[in-house]
């Protein structure tokens, strides 16, 4: 079987090795020239996976048509706010079924990654498509580090198929007939992982950081079944799972992200230090809209929207919602 995993980075690096492991012939299309370069060179991705050799998948290339080219699976680890212009110009000439890696809601169409993967590549079947998310951090996958993940579909049965192409002895696999609600939770996890970083920012401790999460949550479950997810799903690990990691974990660029603003930086400067993607930052937004749009109480993402992208200071915003009038526990 030929895989092909489209996108260089962290994740997709790890995906691409996990599968090699397995014995698949994977291609791993790089964009960037230079982490291209180092990989050739060093057998190693320097610049996302820095210490982890890859033995194990089969070729690199930076040409898009031919990693596509007669792949069975592909995956696509792609920033969710780039997915859209990497694919556009190109078709698979077959009908592959597409695992999409990306955590986010599209800016300018607010739609789910699934959603816009079947929008350009309108040939393939909307069974052919699933989504993983979980509370993975690449790093320690790459390093056989015991996890859980959750891929959602609408095929049960290419749901099992693929199930078992990633399930290994350190990365075990569930599935769910919920793509909404898997790709929603990994979305506005992130957005409260922000949030969680703030705290930490700010200098509150373990009961202020826990507050906000589990309020997140109840936010979480608001939005997502709003949307059309199930609202097990959030309480299982695309949520509340991927939520916990994000939110407490030194390798999460999203809490770090959240942390440096609670220091007083801004979006734009957290975006010139690093050259990594840090997802919630632009899903905040496209969450905030939707919220707006069909009119639903999200207090703690409304504040963390009011920080970044107003410039609203952290701790006025934070007087606000602990100034909120009292109400039951729900």
């Amino acid at each position: 079987m030929k895989i092909s995993v489209i996108g260089a980075g962290a994740w997709g690096t790890t995906i691409a090795e996990l599968l090699g492991k397995k014995g698949f012939k994977v291609t791993l299309w790089v964009h960037g020239k230079k982490t291209f370069q180092a990989i050739k060179k060093w057998n190693e991705n320097i610049f996302y996976l820095k210490g982890i050799k890859l033995s194990h998948i089969s070729y690199f290339t930076m040409n898009l048509k031919e990693a596509l080219n007669k792949a069975e699976v592909v995956v696509l680890a792609v920033p969710a706010q780039k997915l859209r212009g990497v694919i556009k110009n190109v078709q698979p000439a077959n009908t592959p079924v597409i695992i999409n890696l990306a955590k986010g809601i599209e800016i300018s169409s607010k739609k789910r990654m699934s959603q816009v993967v079947k929008e350009i590549w309108y040939n393939i079947p909307a069974e052919n498509i699933a989504s993983l998310s979980g509370p993975n951090f690449s790093f320690e996958i790459a390093r056989e580090m015991p996890a859980a993940t959750v891929i959602g579909g609408k095929d049960k049965f290419i749901l099992k198929k693929l199930q078992d192409i990633l399930m290994t002895d350190y990365f075990r696999v569930y599935y769910t007939e919920d793509i909404t609600g898997v790709e929603l939770g990994g979305s506005l996890k992130n957005v409260l992982a922000i949030g969680g970083g703030i705290s930490d920012g700010l200098g509150f401790g373990d009961s202020s950081k826990s507050s906000l999460i589990v309020r997140g949550v109840a936010e979480l479950v608001r939005f997502g079944t709003k949307l059309g997810g199930r609202k097990e799903t959030f309480y299982g690990l695309s949520g509340i799972g991927d939520l916990i990691a994000t939110s407490f974990s030194k390798l999460s660029r999203n809490r770090w992200a959240g942390e440096e603003i609670g220091k007083g930086r801004s979006k734009e400067e957290i975006e010139a230090f690093t050259t990594q993607i840090v997802e919630g930052m632009y899903t905040v937004k496209s969450v905030y809209m939707l919220k707006e749009k069909f009119n639903i109480d999200m207090p703690i993402t409304t504040a963390i929207y009011n920080i970044i992208y107003l410039h609203n200071s952290p701790k006025d915003e934070l007087r606000k919602l602990m100034r909120r009038p009292g109400k039951r526990e729900s």
